[in-house]
């Protein structure tokens, strides 16, 4: 006997709705604000579907701070009920832009705020050396009151200094140092010392190559707003300092920061030399007399476990190595085009000579 037995199919999941499109007549409440202060709609740019609206550029005439045209363009997003997204993209005749964003439920108020921040604040020059500034606002208040102001907090950086991109990343968490990377345009190579910006101050970290790319890191501001203006003002440091070192021969660079670069030697001596003394302190114990409930003793026994508490609560973990020499740059060239091999012999060679 055969028994058939009918086993039946699993209603089909439905879909995830996506955002529901904007309609016209949403569109004409959303720009209603925007059309007031003289921006128009870039209906073509928009996305109904995606809920993204564009408006049409804005230029600006040279800046005294940029040195350059610069064109300013709105975007505004509506991911969600009273829940609007603003981003101000500030370009020059380069390519060069930067971003500025903001979040919040009122979005002609979103449009006050980003207003009142001048376009040239995101686009400057420093020696002649453009630099893109990234920022967002946002709002400070209290327990007890609405925002009172809105606060502008730098994210990212990029300049460009005779053919060398210098990027500064500020959003690596509260109180912690920010990151930056050297590198050359296209496809050439970079051939700097390690510290090239440590040379500045004890601020700076000395870089690190990792293919293409130099990184490393600088002690900033640990609260806002100081982190933002400090950030800015090591910005500009490091820029000018980029714009007269490539201006030089390479071979420059020891002669005129000779005394900061042993200081960065003893900097990346000093976990090194730590260590060595820790070690070298040790067999002194057996020769003082301590109690066994001294407060001494017990740290002294517990001395292992607490320095490894130490090192993982210190915001930048500690480099053992033995530093190199400096020495002497050679080569006459910073940038080495990569196409024609990696040991050209026109290029400074890693960064010191052996």
């Amino acid at each position: 006997m055969v028994r058939i037995a009918r086993v039946p199919t699993p209603p089909a999941q439905s879909e995830s709705p996506g955002p529901i499109p904007l309609t016209h007549h949403a569109i004409l409440g959303l720009v209603e604000p925007f059309t007031r202060r003289g921006r128009a709609l870039d209906l073509p740019a928009s996305d109904r579907a995606q809920r993204r609206l564009r408006f049409k550029p804005i230029r600006h005439p040279d800046q005294p701070v940029a040195g350059s045209a610069l064109t300013e363009t709105l975007e505004l997003e509506n991911p969600g009920d009273e829940h609007y997204r603003l981003t101000r993209v500030v370009a020059d005749s380069s390519g060069l832009s930067s971003t500025l964003e903001i979040e919040g439920a009122d979005a002609g108020l979103l449009l006050e705020q980003i207003d009142a921040v001048e376009v040239g604040r995101q686009l400057v020059a420093v020696d002649g050396a453009p630099i893109a500034r990234s920022y967002r606002l946002v709002p400070v208040s209290t327990d007890d009151e609405p925002p009172a102001h809105w606060q502008l907090q730098l994210l990212k950086a990029e300049a460009r200094v005779d053919g060398v991109v210098l990027t500064l990343n500020a959003k690596t968490g509260r109180k912690m140092p920010a990151d930056f990377e050297l590198q050359a345009e296209q496809e050439q190579r970079l051939r700097v010392p390690p510290d090239l910006l440590a040379v500045l101050g004890w601020e700076w970290r000395p870089m690190r190559e990792l293919g293409k790319r130099w990184r490393g890191s600088v002690r900033v501001g640990a609260e806002e707003p100081e982190r933002t203006r400090d950030v800015e003002t090591k910005l500009a440091e490091a820029v000018t300092h980029l714009a007269r070192t490539l201006q030089s021969k390479p071979a420059d660079f020891h002669s005129r920061w000779h005394s900061a670069r042993w200081r960065v030697t003893f900097q990346r001596a000093i976990p090194m030399l730590i260590g060595l003394a820790l070690l070298g302190s040790a067999p002194l114990i057996q020769f003082l007399s301590l109690e066994n409930a001294s407060l001494a003793r017990m740290f002294i026994f517990h001395a292992p476990p607490l320095l490894l508490i130490g090192i993982f609560m210190m915001r930048e973990l500690p480099v053992i190595e033995i530093p190199p020499i400096p020495r002497r740059l050679i080569g006459r060239d910073w940038i080495v085009d990569d196409t024609k091999g990696r040991f050209n012999q026109r290029a400074v060679q890693g960064a010191e000579a052996r």
